[in-house]
């Protein structure tokens, strides 16, 4: 009897280990998502609802998109030097004075670019993104990966999207590393 109890307590002590699906509420409540299998807009409400655990400290910020890697077999030549030579380009900076209620992204803004993804995962917890999502597109379906780290003060997510247009065999893929830290306080404005 004393031992089904010990495993009856181990059970209940492993379950309080996996956290489970987020709900809005514990969103909120602790900045943290935790999905699988869900539609994008059940990620973003919930994305919506975390956002005050999960903003970025007021100040001068430096932002940084690079595209890492482009590989674009079926696309026309044109369209395909330009990011090639896109890929080859040293990353782009810019600075910008961000307000104490500014958003890092503003969710209400991605409900149309993303009403036909859904998310086979959708982790958002300990300072860490991981994120898999497949959109529908008149392109072919997209895959994309999102994984990095974000804090009050930096951010480093780099994206990786995988497309196989119709009548080609070959998939396009694309990778973009975004970066942005916290310089300081902001300067005040020339005048």
């Amino acid at each position: 009897m004393q031992r089904l109890v010990l495993i009856a307590g181990l059970g209940v002590a492993l379950a309080g280990c996996n956290k489970g699906p987020s709900t809005e509420e514990s969103a909120r409540a602790s900045g943290e998502i935790r999905l699988e299998n869900v539609s994008a807009e059940e990620v973003m409400k919930q994305a919506a609802a975390a956002q005050d655990k999960n903003r970025i400290q007021a100040g001068e910020w430096e932002n940084t998109v690079q595209i890492v890697a482009a590989e674009m077999p079926g696309a026309p030549e044109p369209l395909r030097k330009q990011i090639e030579a896109e890929a080859k380009k040293p990353p782009e900076s810019r600075t910008e004075c961000k307000k104490a209620d500014d958003k890092a992204i503003d969710f209400s803004q991605l409900g149309s670019v993303t009403k036909d993804c859904s998310f086979a995962k959708y982790v958002l917890a300990d300072g860490k993104i991981d994120a898999s999502m497949e959109c529908k597109s008149p392109f072919g379906p997209v895959r994309m990966t999102i994984n990095g780290t974000q804090s009050a003060t930096a951010y480093d997510v780099t994206m990786s999207q995988v497309q196989t247009p119709p009548g080609q065999t070959q998939p396009s893929k694309l990778t973009i590393r975004a970066t942005g830290k916290r310089l300081g306080e902001c300067k005040a404005a020339a005048g």
